[in-house]
């Protein structure tokens, strides 16, 4: 039987998330993050942007999206670190779906 973490994440209109991911999962990538992508920007400035598992630049990534790619995430997923703001959510690399977190300075938002 695996044990599992209990995570709580709070953010701007959500109270509370619970969510429960394997203790051997917990540090290797992101928790599923449940919400529905409600906002969109096209990455900016940067011609690739990094998709990483946590909200934090020492995270691992995932993948990266190319330069005018558009970027859907949750905007109620936003958290200060590191100097960035972050949001979570997933853009396209070709037909390959790159879910995680992106520091939004690089998005460009309509």
């Amino acid at each position: 039987m695996k044990k599992a973490l209990t995570l709580v994440l709070a953010s701007g209109a959500l109270a509370a998330l619970p969510l429960s991911v394997p203790i051997a999962q917990a540090h290797a990538a992101t928790a599923s993050y449940s919400c529905s992508i409600d906002s969109y920007g096209a990455v900016q400035t940067a011609n690739w942007l990094k998709v990483h598992t946590s909200p934090s630049t020492s995270s691992g990534t995932v993948g990266q999206v190319k330069r005018g790619t558009r970027f859907h995430y949750c905007s109620s997923s936003g958290r200060s670190g590191g100097g960035h703001y972050w949001v979570y959510g997933y853009g396209y690399n070709g037909s390959t779906k790159i879910t995680g977190w992106v520091a939004s300075e690089y998005l460009a938002h309509p």
